[in-house]
């Protein structure tokens, strides 16, 4: 085996199967991990049914459209109120060019005049 191109087939070989060994034992263990740690289905429904339950009791009845409605206006309220306090117009602009808009501009037409 003195022929440079077997002994580099043959490390290339060795590194190949040593990358997919550790890959299929990664895979391995993220499937194990999520087995694990995976929500059962049976042990949340309960909770979700009673908390479903509690919602719809607090939703039902005429209040809740009359709830629904006086947050809208809050919402409605609060919107004008930003607005009328907001300045109106353009933003103010500044005194004029910063000290590097002036040095990308002279450069621009110093480079422009050669």
């Amino acid at each position: 085996m003195e022929n440079p191109l077997a002994i580099s087939l043959v490390v290339t070989g060795i590194g190949m199967l040593m990358l997919f060994l550790a890959l299929a034992i990664l895979y391995g263990l993220i499937y194990l991990m999520t087995a694990l740690i995976r929500d059962r289905p049976g042990a949340g429904e309960a909770e979700q049914e009673a908390a479903g339950e509690k919602q719809d009791t607090r939703n039902r009845g005429p209040e809740a459209g009359d709830r629904k409605r006086r947050a809208a206006v809050i919402g409605v309220a609060l919107a004008r109120a930003e607005l009328e306090l907001s300045p109106a117009g353009a933003p103010e602009v500044e005194a004029g060019p910063s000290a590097w808009q002036q040095y990308h501009r002279q450069r621009v037409l110093n480079l422009n005049l050669r």
